[in-house]
């Protein structure tokens, strides 16, 4: 039997304690040799060299096939080149550089400024202390979407600034108005040198473009298929194109009963998309990244807006973070691509002592994935590393709020179950657990009250109200045209 050598070392111990093949020149004996040296797809001259001599020896006993280099010898001896296992590492970490890369484009195709999460929240953390803010003499006041994928953002900031006020509305809308913004305010530490307080503002609508580069499809942990984000955006989106943006221009301050967020947040974006010279006509041309952009920039303005009408600079100094979020997640959430969180900064910047001051964030280094692993506990388990200029990190437990893992280690366990359930003959042996005895004993009667709606409901249903509210609606677009 053939005796095979798989490592270039051995291979060359093993010629040297053979006689020479006769069939090879003595010449094309030591090229052949070299050539096993050598790692796949090495390209220095002396590999060129000693393979072209070999060729011209025995091409019938010199083979490539797969990137290795074969040599069959006279005595049936098989010698195999391996790469070395340094090569073997940085082709691995290349790839996965390749990769991450190639990921980051996808986002950055829609959004220039997208940067990692993890990099975003870090470069924040160090231009903030800069000019005095951390995280124990300041409080965070987070403005996001209400879905509950944000909350990987949300934690990242109070794992810096602490545990934050939350602002949050439907899309990202802005509805807590000035007694809201008052309510953090309240919340924050005093600074015991200067007597002042410390806010920091972030401001986030998202959007999902997913591993495949798909702009709004998301999947999203137990339900299967595709589900999206943001739907509220994606709904004002698709109503603003059928319904046009005149008519969806409302009196200020006026919503729906029903739906107070939604209603606002469409009427904000509307204002704003007519403001921007947009027309019933030409919103058809907007796209879901379009119409993205403008809720960043509406929501942003009303966040400016409420913080002229209730921050006093000679009491606190404050700074301001905007942008958009981007989950760019696996295109089936239990696949394995990780699920990655970006981060577009739009604005950045301070207002010490009254004086404002604009920051720069892509003017700072990130951190180098070993950083961030570090600050995340040192897990070498988590994917994490440079993505074109920034760095990434794979999404995990406690910062989503479902672990890919868990559900991919709970999916095995139920399979192993059926399994089971045949090799050991259970099938059939026991009914699943009926609804527990106790349950009867705690159900009651609904409680009698008043309902205060009624008063909406009659509001919706009065013809006169509607028809008054038709002519103040076109009026107020006639004065704003």
């Amino acid at each position: 039997m053939p005796r095979v050598l798989a490592a270039a070392a051995q291979s060359q111990m093993a010629m040297q304690q053979r006689a020479s093949a006769a069939s090879l020149k003595p010449r094309g004996v030591a090229a052949a040799r070299a050539l096993a040296a050598h790692r796949p797809g090495c390209g220095c001259a002396a590999h060129r060299r000693a393979r072209n001599m070999v060729v011209r020896a025995a091409a019938d006993h010199v083979l490539e096939v797969g990137g290795r280099t074969i040599v069959v010898e006279e005595d049936g001896t098989i010698i195999i080149s391996q790469p070395s296992a340094q090569a073997a590492a940085d082709v691995k970490d290349s790839t996965e550089v390749e990769y991450l890369t190639g990921r980051a484009a996808q986002v950055q195709k829609h959004f220039e400024s997208a940067i990692g999460a993890d990099d975003f929240i870090q470069r924040v953390e160090m231009a903030l202390y800069a000019f005095g803010f951390t995280g124990e003499n300041s409080i965070a006041m987070v403005n996001l979407c209400r879905d509950e994928v944000t909350v990987t953002l949300k934690q990242k900031i109070d794992a810096v600034f602490g545990a934050s006020f939350s602002t949050n509305g439907l899309g990202g809308v802005l509805t807590c108005g000035a007694v809201g913004m008052g309510a953090g305010f309240s919340h924050s530490p005093i600074c015991s040198t200067t007597g002042k307080e410390r806010y920091v503002f972030f401001s986030f609508p998202h959007i999902s473009i997913n591993s495949r580069g798909e702009v709004g499809p998301m999947s999203r942990p137990g339900r299967p298929g595709q589900s999206c984000a943001c739907g509220a955006l994606i709904k004002s989106w698709n109503e603003l194109r059928s319904e046009g943006v005149t008519c969806n221009c409302k009196i200020p301050g006026v919503h729906d009963a029903v739906d107070p967020e939604y209603s606002i947040l469409k009427q904000r974006i509307a204002r704003r998309l007519r403001h921007e010279g947009v027309t019933d006509e030409s919103v058809q041309g907007l796209n879901l990244v379009d119409v993205t952009k403008v809720a960043e920039r509406t929501i942003s303005d009303d966040l400016e807006y409420l913080i002229s009408k209730t921050v006093d600079t000679s009491k606190a100094d404050y700074a301001v973070i905007t942008g958009v979020q981007v989950h760019n997640w696996a295109y089936d959430f239990e696949d394995e691509s990780p699920n990655l969180e970006f981060v577009a900064p739009t604005s950045a910047y301070v207002v010490v002592n009254g004086q404002k001051t604009h920051i720069d964030l892509a003017a700072m280094p990130p951190l180098t994935p070993r950083q961030i692993k570090m600050l995340h506990g040192g897990d070498l388990g988590v994917v994490c590393n440079q993505g074109g200029q920034s760095t990434l990190r794979a999404e995990d437990p406690p910062y989503t709020y479902d672990s890919k893992d868990a559900r991919k280690n709970q999916k095995k366990r139920l399979e192993r179950y059926v399994a089971l359930l045949k090799e050991e003959g259970l099938e059939g042996v026991a009914k699943l657990p009926a609804t527990p005895e106790w349950a009867n004993k705690i159900t009651a009667a609904a409680p009698e009250r008043s309902n205060s709606t009624s008063i909406d409901q009659e509001f919706q249903t009065d013809e006169s109200l509607k028809q008054l509210q038709a002519e103040l609606d076109a009026k107020y677009r006639m004065v704003s045209n």
